[in-house]
C-alpha cells in the first residue's frame, strides 16, 4: 500500500520504490512526461515517486550554464536554421538580419527534439503547461518569420518552470515575442495631440489570462460573492487603463523606429525589449487599489513595471488560478476544491515563507493523493482528455522515433538529425506556440454538449479540439506513421532509410518509428524463434496465442496494463481475421502489428488520461 504523509492541510503520497506498480509507474509518466518508455518505467518503479519527482526537479537543464552539454530551445533553433539554411544563417548575428515564413519550422524541430529525447521530461512538460497559460503564438502572427522569438519565449518558460512565478511574469513582460503578439512592443503614452492612449491589449490579458482571471477567488478557487450572491470582478476597466501605462516604452532591442519593426536590421528578437525613457507614463498609477508613485524621467528601467508586478503577485487569486491550471494540465479536469486549496497554499507558502515557488507548486499538484491514489483514479469522472500533441508525443516516445536523416531543406541543404512536423495544427488542431489566440488551443471552462458534463457541470477543455475532424486526421497521422514511417515499412521498399529520406523535403512528415520489439514478441510467441518468416502465422491455434502475447506486450506499453477486456476481444476478433495468403507471412505479421497499435492509439481508453 502507498502510505500518506500530511503536510500541514496537504496530503502528500510519499511512495517508495518497493511501493511502485506498473500501473502507479505509468501514470506518474503520463502526467509528467511527453509519455511513457520502458526506460523511464524502470527508472520511476527503481527510485519511487517521489525521489523520481525530487530527480526531475532537481536535475542540471540547459539553463545552469551557457558552455555544458545541455541545449536551450534558441541554441538547438539556430543550430538547425544554419544547417538549413548554411549561406543566409552564417553566425549567430545574422540571425537579427533576416526573415522568412518558415525559421517558425525551426522552433518546432527545437521543439520536438527536447519533448522526445529530453531527460529534463518533468521540466519541458511543465513549460508545455506554462505557455498554455501565458499564451504566446507563431500562428498567423509576425513572430512566425522570427521563430527565434518563440524558441526564446519557450526558453523563458522551461528555464521558470522550476522557479518562482514572480520573477516570470517579469520575464514574460519584457520578451519581444510577448510585446509583438500582445502588442505592448512599442506601446506609448497619452498623446493629446492625437488623442491616442497606451494599448491595453497585454495589460488586460496580464490580469484576466496569465495571473487573477475574472472573478475574486477564494483559496479553493471558488467565487468570492457579494452580499447579492454576485461574483466580485477581480478587476476594473480603469485597473486595465492604468496598468496599460505601465507597459509603456517598451521596444524591440536595436530597433531604429521605436514601435515599427522591420524583423531585420539587428534586431534582436531574442533578447529582453530595452526601454525607451521618452516614450513612457511616469505619472502616479492606481489600480487594485494600490498605487505606484510618481517617477522622474529617467533613462534608466523605471521601477514602476516590477511594482505593478509585484502587486499582480500578491493578489489572492494566483495561487487557486495558476495552481488550478497546472493541475489540470497535468492530472484531471475536474480537481476538488481541496486539492486546487492544498496547492494554492503551497504557492502562497511553500513552508519556507515563499511566495510563487513552482517547484514546490508541482510536486504538490504531482503528489497530492487526489493525483496518486486509485480510489480517485478509478472513479468514472476523473481524469481529462489527452491533448492531440500529446497523445501523438506519447505514441511516437513509445515506438523509439527518431529523425530522418538525408531529407531536403527548403534551400535544398541536408538535414541530419533534425525533426519535420510540417503544420501540425492544421492536422491534429495543435503544435507548440501556435495556438490561434491568446485563449489557448480550447476555453479552461469548455463544457461539451453532452448531458453527463451538463448535469454534473463538469469541464472538458481539450474535448474543445478533439472534434471528429480532428480525430479523424489524428488516426490517419498514426497511419501513416506505421504504414510510411515505420522502419521495416520503409526498408521494404528502399535499401536504406537514408534513400528513402533522400525524396523528401521539409514539406513532409520527416521522422520514423520502429516496431521492432514488437515483431520480436509476436514471433517468439508465434514461431519460438526470431529468424523473421512467421512460418506459423496460418496457424489460427498459434496464431491467437501469439496474437495476446502481443496485446499483453502493448497494453502495458500505451496502456499500463489497464486494457480493458473487451478490447482485447475485440482486436482479437479483427486480427484473427486478416489473412495475407502463404506467400507474404512477414507483411501479415507487420499488419497485424500495425494494426492493433492504430486501434489502440486512436481508441478512447487510449485518449483518456486517467
Amino acid at each position: 500500500m502507498i502510505g500518506c504523509k500530511k503536510k500541514k492541510d496537504q496530503d502528500l503520497v510519499q511512495a517508495t520504490s518497493s511501493d511502485v506498480s506498473t500501473t502507479q509507474a505509468f501514470r506518474i509518466l503520463e502526467q509528467a512526461t511527453y509519455g511513457p518508455t520502458e526506460d523511464d518505467m524502470n527508472e520511476v518503479q527503481s527510485l519511487g515517486l517521489t525521489q523520481w519527482i525530487e530527480k526531475q526537479l532537481n536535475s542540471s537543464s540547459a539553463y545552469d550554464s551557457s558552455t555544458d552539454s545541455h541545449q536551450s530551445h534558441l541554441q538547438k533553433y539556430k543550430a538547425i536554421a544554419k544547417m538549413s539554411e548554411p549561406t543566409t544563417y552564417e553566425s549567430d548575428s545574422d540571425f537579427n538580419n533576416n526573415f522568412h515564413g518558415r525559421t517558425s519550422d525551426y522552433q518546432t524541430a527545437a521543439w520536438f527534439e527536447n519533448a522526445l529525447h529530453g531527460k529534463d521530461q518533468l521540466r519541458q512538460r511543465v513549460a508545455l503547461a506554462l505557455s498554455e497559460l501565458m499564451v504566446i503564438s507563431g500562428s498567423k502572427q509576425r513572430t512566425r518569420f522570427r521563430g527565434d522569438s518563440l524558441a526564446s519565449y519557450y526558453d523563458i518558460l522551461a528555464k521558470y518552470a522550476f522557479g518562482n512565478f514572480r520573477t516570470l511574469m517579469g520575464e514574460v513582460s519584457r520578451s519581444p515575442g510577448m510585446g509583438i503578439f500582445l502588442s505592448h512592443q512599442g506601446n506609448k503614452k497619452f498623446n493629446s495631440s492625437s488623442n491616442t492612449h497606451p494599448d491595453e491589449n497585454f495589460a488586460r490579458e496580464l490580469m484576466q489570462l496569465f495571473s487573477i482571471g475574472l472573478w475574486k477567488m477564494n483559496q479553493d478557487g471558488s467565487m468570492v460573492k457579494d452580499s447579492n450572491g454576485d461574483p466580485i470582478a477581480s478587476y476594473t476597466q480603469n485597473d486595465v487603463e492604468e496598468l496599460a501605462k505601465v507597459m509603456t516604452g517598451y521596444d524591440i532591442k536595436g530597433n531604429s523606429k521605436f514601435g515599427k519593426t522591420s524583423r531585420k536590421n539587428g534586431e534582436e528578437w531574442s533578447s529582453p525589449m530595452e526601454f525607451n525613457s521618452s516614450h513612457h507614463e511616469y505619472a502616479a498609477k492606481t489600480f487594485l487599489g494600490s498605487t505606484i508613485g510618481t517617477e522622474g524621467q529617467s533613462n534608466s528601467d523605471p521601477s514602476d513595471l516590477d511594482q505593478a508586478l509585484g502587486i499582480i503577485f500578491q493578489h489572492q487569486n494566483v495561487g487557486p488560478h495558476v495552481g488550478r491550471h497546472l493541475i489540470t494540465r497535468l492530472v484531471t479536469s475536474n480537481p476538488s476544491s481541496a486539492y486546487i486549496s492544498r496547492v494554492a497554499e503551497i504557492f502562497n507558502n511553500d513552508g519556507t515563507g515563499i511566495r510563487g515557488n513552482l517547484k514546490e507548486v508541482v510536486k504538490a499538484v504531482l503528489l497530492d493523493v487526489e493525483a496518486r491514489e486509485t480510489e480517485y483514479s478509478s472513479d468514472g469522472n476523473y481524469g481529462k482528455p489527452k491533448e492531440p500533441l500529446l497523445a501523438l508525443t506519447q505514441f511516437l516516445r513509445a515506438f523509439d522515433v527518431k529523425p530522418l536523416d538525408g531529407w531536403k531543406s527548403r534551400t535544398n541543404a541536408t538535414m541530419n538529425g533534425v525533426y519535420q512536423f510540417f503544420y501540425l495544427e492544421n492536422i491534429i488542431g495543435q503544435s507548440p506556440l501556435r495556438s490561434e489566440t491568446v485563449f489557448n488551443f480550447f476555453a479552461s471552462d469548455f463544457v461539451p454538449a453532452d448531458s453527463h458534463f451538463i448535469s454534473n457541470s463538469m469541464v472538458a477543455p481539450e474535448f474543445q479540439i478533439q472534434s471528429d475532424t480532428v480525430l479523424i486526421k489524428f488516426h490517419n497521422l498514426i497511419r501513416s506513421s506505421l504504414n510510411t514511417n515505420e522502419k521495416n515499412a520503409i526498408l521494404e521498399n528502399n535499401t536504406t532509410l537514408k534513400d528513402f529520406a533522400s525524396g523528401r523535403n521539409h514539406s513532409k512528415q520527416n521522422y520514423y518509428i520502429n516496431i521492432d520489439s514488437e515483431l520480436q514478441i509476436f514471433e517468439y510467441a508465434l514461431d519460438g524463434d526470431t529468424n523473421g518468416d512467421f512460418n506459423n502465422i496460418n496457424d489460427s491455434e498459434k496464431k491467437k496465442a501469439a496474437i495476446q502475447s502481443l496485446l499483453q506486450h502493448l497494453d502495458k506499453k500505451l496502456m499500463g496494463g489497464e486494457m480493458p477486456s473487451e478490447y482485447y476481444t475485440a482486436l482479437t476478433n479483427h486480427l484473427m481475421n486478416m489473412n495475407w495468403g502463404k506467400k507474404f507471412n512477414a507483411k501479415e505479421a507487420r499488419n497485424v502489428i500495425s494494426d492493433a497499435i492504430r486501434f489502440m492509439v486512436t481508441s478512447s481508453f487510449f485518449m483518456i488520461q486517467k
